[in-house]
């Protein structure tokens, strides 16, 4: 079965089955949603956990005489493995097929993977197996469109209301960093139990917990929405991020679309990235292109003081430009 992280610990409260599977690339629901399995197994008795990754290598024919054999303690347990990017081959493949079609009845499988993909992950015979016998639950990030109603949620499970105007401010101080926010969320809760949370509230509890990186820029640059870019660029600047550190980041995406829009190799970059990046490709052209790698040069030349003006200022109109909207003359003349 297919279970969605809002109906997660609904579902373990009333059953806990064999396997579960948690695939995503938000690490912070991942994390939570893992956590969920584990907090309810323990509870039923599993207390003991034996963990496989692949990063470090697995034997699959040693694992699978592990999950056949008795708990070492002698009660039930966790069989934990993490894929991350990396898929198991047939072998593999075939041997968590046996596992899951013949669980042992100590032992909860627990497998975490990075986003699975429709055609190879979601189609293949171990997916399968694991949706006939146990479950599968699938996170997705929080974009900035989301937040609001992520956050609201939240919000309820701590048994906390909040003015509209909280929310947009918990949104504003907070988006990029769900386990900041969350964090935040509970302190709110510790500190006014019993009140419907205000703007006051938060300027009193919340710290400034926005915490990007140079690469949040490229979400805000695909969905063409100028203002959080901006925000987000306030944000590293005033937490000491260097400017030639965020100028890296936006050239190798403006490297990527300028290969695209010559019909070139884009290089190498992530697949989703790129798919990302196709329309802004199509939106920009040759022209706008051009004018963003001039940009770039110029940013380069006033962070290495060959040339007039403040680096981050010239990193906005970078940013101005992936984003459509057009210049002050006096940045396009250079």
């Amino acid at each position: 079965m297919q279970i969605k992280p809002e109906q997660l610990s609904r579902q373990l409260a009333q059953q806990l089955l064999p396997a579960y599977l948690i695939a995503g690339d938000e690490p912070f629901q991942l994390g939570e949603c893992a956590d969920a399995v584990r907090r309810a197994a323990r509870e039923q008795g599993y207390l003991e956990r034996q963990l496989f990754s692949t990063d470090t290598g697995i034997d699959w024919p040693s694992l699978y005489s592990e999950a056949q054999s008795l708990s070492l303690f002698g009660g039930a347990r966790i069989l934990e493995i993490r894929f991350g990017e990396k898929r198991p081959d047939k072998a593999a493949s075939e041997i968590l097929q046996q596992l899951l079609g013949n669980p042992a009845p100590d032992t909860l499988l627990l497998i975490t993977a990075s986003k699975l993909d429709r055609r190879r992950d979601l189609n293949s015979q171990w997916v399968k197996a694991l949706e006939k016998h146990g479950a599968l639950t699938e996170v997705w990030p929080i974009n900035a469109a989301q937040l609001p109603r992520w956050i609201e949620t939240r919000l309820r499970r701590a048994s906390l209301n909040a003015t509209p105007d909280a929310i947009a401010l918990l949104v504003e101080r907070s988006e990029g960093n769900l386990l900041a926010c969350a964090q935040e969320i509970d302190k709110l809760a510790l500190l006014f139990p019993n009140e419907t949370i205000a703007p006051l509230h938060i300027q009193q509890a919340v710290g400034n917990t926005s915490r990007f990186s140079p690469f949040d820029l490229g979400d805000a640059i695909t969905a063409g929405d100028l203002p959080r870019a901006l925000r987000i660029l306030d944000n590293l600047h005033s937490e000491g991020v260097e400017a030639p550190v965020v100028l890296w980041a936006l050239a190798r995406d403006v490297r990527s679309l300028s290969a695209m829009v010559a019909g070139q190799d884009p290089g190498r970059m992530p697949p989703q990235r790129l798919r990302q990046l196709e329309p802004l490709a199509r939106k920009l052209g040759p022209r706008g292109m051009a004018s963003a790698q001039a940009l770039c040069a110029r940013a380069d030349q006033a962070i290495k003081g060959m040339a007039s003006g403040d680096p981050w200022q010239h990193l906005a109109s970078i940013l101005m430009r992936l984003c459509g909207r057009p210049l002050p003359s006096v940045m396009e003349a250079g």
